[in-house]
């Protein structure tokens, strides 16, 4: 029996007019709230991980607050437990959009025409380059962007507007991709290999109803999700107030509680301890194996750079390609890991595959589709014209076809293997180890693609590089879809529609605070891989022979671990560790995974099943606690002015 089963609204339609329209309106907060707290407020990060800390935020201020509130004066306007997911569903699709894509859009199709100078020769190098209708290379645009207009000026929309809806082919098309690559391999991934989804248990604890008439859940009314949630409330609060009174307030000077950098290996190797509450209560709800996996994998990667350190062991080839593991051995050892987590994926996957192909192109009757949000036909049909839509629009731009199919299979090898890790693994905070773009170039050499390609190649960070996809949203949003009862088809359009409210909502907020403030003065990321595109035109470079034989080593050693955990049921250690472990923000969180693994390696040896469930609604509490004071303190910073009361990084 399925939670839905057991639901006393599972017969009703989750997606009522008043559960869309307040989805859309907590998707608009989430893109122009997080796009206004990160770029101007340089408050919390509301929307930069996986864990969604906006989403999360606000739909524990509708649970907690409004929905009650409504519930008090009619029971009939409030939300039940499927309208509340619905919405929550529709804030998760909106957290990837803000920052992550639409700050980098318009500072990546933009930057070029202002940084240009004598002195990086960028007018010769560079914009030669760029096809007339893929940015505005009006250097008056660039500048109102960068500096600021006066107030008498508003948001120069007409000189943008054709580029914006140029960039439109390509953005939907790979939104669309991501979406049904999920929708096909969602029955896979939660119901044949059972993955777990970590990352939903406390939005599915927060909506949680016994009766939908109920006004409070029994979350809520847990003293021990309390006491969790008082021990990161009021260590962010105190923060809070120190950043506006650091003379009446002389604790909480710093954002985490507990921080230290030990220097090791004769200072070359720093190793990094910081406590993050939510951290610890994301971790606690993994698999041992995993949670050591990861901490282990991490530590081991630690050593290893500073054992090469030590001896001098280095490659400098991949400096500046963005590679989230900064090690260039690592990181070609984390693409070929990468490559073996995909294509295993894929192999594991092979019956479901099968299965989902004779329905899309021959309607095989015994193959049931009617649980996903789309048809296998149309998601396999979006899947390859989408696909076909971006390698032609790519070679529009100047890419050469191989290239774009080169990127695309890279794109998906990177993405779907990251999504992987963040739906079995529960990362709440990460990245991809690498840039499909930076290990294309190592392979191949830059000599082979040529000024153009090179240059339109830097545009390919904005989809490809980031901390959160809409991919890794579809994935839990499809498996929240679970929940929802009755069909799941109008899920897709649903999801759609909140990336239509926060793709607007990042651009307008974004636009506006440039052209206000300057975007030279807020917090807004992409642009440099231009930089690291310059030096490959100054000094193109050959196929580098030491990137493929460290893909080749990462691999190997990815294939082995995978075989061990598949031949032998002891196997203590997780490959998805050995993907994830040298990524640099690994480095800040390991400790947090050590001790969360830890507690509940103890609590399952002395007290079994039965003392863990008791313990969980204390870490959830520890979540909410960790995001609550930053979302708070974002709406007393707008009042006040304030400017950069970070209450937590993500």
């Amino acid at each position: 029996m399925t939670s839905q089963d057991r639901s006393p609204s599972s017969k009703s339609s989750a997606f009522t007019p008043k559960a869309i329209l307040t989805g859309c309106v907590g998707a608009f907060c989430v893109s122009a709230g997080a796009s206004y707290a990160t770029l101007y407020l340089h408050g919390s990060f509301m929307a930069l991980g996986t864990s969604m800390p906006g989403a999360i935020f606000l739909l524990f201020v509708l649970t907690l607050m409004i929905n009650p509130l409504l519930k008090l004066f009619h029971p009939g306007l409030g939300l039940k437990r499927q309208e509340l997911l619905v919405v929550y569903i529709m804030m998760v699709m909106a957290s990837p959009i803000p920052t992550l894509f639409a700050g980098k859009f318009l500072n990546t199709i933009i930057y070029p025409f202002y940084y240009a100078t004598p002195e990086n020769e960028w007018r010769s190098l560079i914009l030669p380059y760029i096809p007339d209708w893929l940015m505005p290379n009006n250097p008056q645009v660039a500048k109102m962007f960068y500096e600021g207009v006066g107030r008498d000026q508003g948001v120069p929309w007409k000189a943008w507007t054709p580029y914006f809806l140029s960039w439109q082919p390509f953005i939907w098309s790979l939104f669309l991709v991501m979406i049904s690559s999920m929708t096909i391999l969602r029955k896979q991934w939660a119901e044949n290999e059972r993955l777990i989804y970590p990352l939903i248990q406390v939005p599915l604890a927060m909506t949680e109803q016994t009766d939908e008439n109920e006004r409070l859940g029994a979350f809520f009314k847990n003293p021990v999700m309390w006491a969790g949630f008082a021990i990161p409330a009021i260590w962010g609060t105190l923060h809070g107030l120190y950043n506006y009174f650091p003379e009446l307030i002389p604790i909480a000077k710093d954002v985490d509680p507990i921080r230290m950098d030990v220097s090791l290996f004769r200072r070359t190797a720093d190793l990094y301890i910081a406590l993050r509450f939510n951290i610890l209560g994301f971790f606690y709800f993994l698999k041992t194996e995993i949670a050591f996996s990861l901490w282990f994998f991490n530590l081991l990667s630690f050593g290893m750079r500073g054992v090469f350190g030590y001896l001098g062991i280095s490659l400098t080839e991949t400096a500046n390609a963005g590679h989230a593991v900064w090690n260039p051995i690592q990181a070609y050892q984390s693409m070929g890991a990468m490559l073996v987590l995909f294509f295993v994926g894929l192999w594991a996957a092979r019956e479901h595959l099968k299965a989902v192909f004779r329905k899309a192109f021959m309607g095989d009757p015994t193959v049931d589709d009617s649980d996903e949000i789309l048809s296998y036909r149309a998601a396999v049909f979006l899947l390859i014209a989408g696909s076909l839509v971006m390698v032609g629009w790519l070679w529009l731009a100047g890419l050469p076809i191989w290239v774009g199919l080169a990127m695309l299979l890279l794109g998906a090898v990177v993405i779907v293997g990251y999504t992987r890790v963040v739906a079995e693994g529960g990362l709440s905070d990460g990245s991809p180890p690498v840039v499909p773009a930076g290990i294309l170039l190592s392979a191949v050499g830059s000599s082979v693609l040529g000024p153009q390609a090179l240059v339109i190649l830097a545009t390919t960070y904005l989809w490809t590089e980031g901390r959160n996809f809409v991919m890794i949203s579809s994935a839990y949003g499809l498996r929240l879809g679970d929940e929802l009862g009755g069909s799941r088809r109008p899920l897709f359009w649903v999801m759609l529609l909140a990336l239509v409210v926060a793709l607007v909502g990042g651009i307008w907020m974004t636009m506006v605070l440039s052209h206000k403030y300057g975007a030279i003065n807020l917090r807004i990321w992409g642009g440099g891989e231009y930089n690291y595109i310059e030096k490959l035109l100054r000094t193109p470079t050959e196929p580098y022979l030491w990137s493929w034989i460290n893909m080749a080593i990462g691999a190997v050693v990815m294939g082995l671990l995978t075989a061990a955990r598949w031949v032998y049921p002891w196997w203590p250690l997780h490959p998805l560790g050995y993907v994830i472990g040298p990524v640099w923000i690994m480095d800040h969180l390991w400790i947090n995974m050590f001790l969360a693994w830890l507690i509940k390696v103890v609590v399952l040896k002395y007290g079994g099943v039965r003392l863990y469930l008791k313990t969980r609604p204390f870490f959830m509490g520890m979540i909410l606690g960790y995001f609550t004071p930053g979302g708070f303190y974002l709406i007393v910073d707008h009042f006040t002015g304030m400017v950069g009361n970070t209450i937590f990084w993500g």
